[in-house]
């Protein structure tokens, strides 16, 4: 093994190391990922782990951060361009959401993982989106455009939770009868929750 050529490019090394460690964690989540196994499936020796992450935790937190950037920046911009509050706005975060789901089904196992081992940590990212959402929902409320009776954080909550866990439990409940489709289910439910943070006539 040339760890050499791996620390004169440490951009790469990271990456490797990402790369490796977002299958691992995927497979088998963060606790029966040991760093050995880690360092053989990346190339390169467990002290450099160490000097790029300093910790499996921290390593942890890099996979989880990089997986859900990609939505993270979309969303972030999809906010910031969209001017004045407006239901349609809403509408499309949770088919952005959904459908970021649908495409990243390792993001979806990294998420199953983070909850069933009690994970209690709250990324940057993910603070700082649902701050951002919730902000964005209070201030629809504030204009009229969406019911003021209920907590903006638990808006942007329904349909995170609602959606992650369409996916995390897709492989029990698509047996049951008349389940059908994605995009059924999406349909429905953004009739369900549309409907529900309408402002009462």
């Amino acid at each position: 093994m040339n760890t050499t050529v791996q620390t004169r490019d440490p951009e790469r090394t990271r990456t490797r190391l990402l790369d490796a460690a977002e299958a691992l964690f995927v497979d088998q989540g963060f606790s029966a990922v040991r760093l050995s196994a880690l360092a053989r499936s990346a190339g390169v020796t467990k002290s450099l782990i160490h000097h790029h992450f300093g910790s499996k935790e921290k390593l942890w937190e890099a996979v989880k951060d990089r997986a859900f950037e990609r939505y993270f920046t979309a969303q972030m911009a999809m906010l910031e361009e969209a001017g004045e509050p407006d239901a349609a706005l809403l509408r499309s975060s949770v088919e952005a959401y959904f459908h970021f789901l649908r495409d990243n089904p390792g993001v979806v196992r990294l998420f199953a993982w983070t909850h069933l081992e009690g994970d209690d940590t709250c990324s940057e990212l993910d603070a700082k989106l649902v701050g951002a959402g919730a902000e964005w929902v209070r201030q629809a409320q504030q204009r009229g455009l969406l019911r003021g009776d209920v907590n903006p954080t638990h808006v942007i909550a329904v349909f995170v939770m609602a959606c992650t866990q369409w996916f995390e439990a897709k492989p029990h409940h698509q047996q049951w009868p008349g389940m059908g489709s994605d995009e059924a289910f999406l349909a429905d439910f953004l009739t369900i929750f549309m409907e529900g943070v309408t402002p009462r006539g």
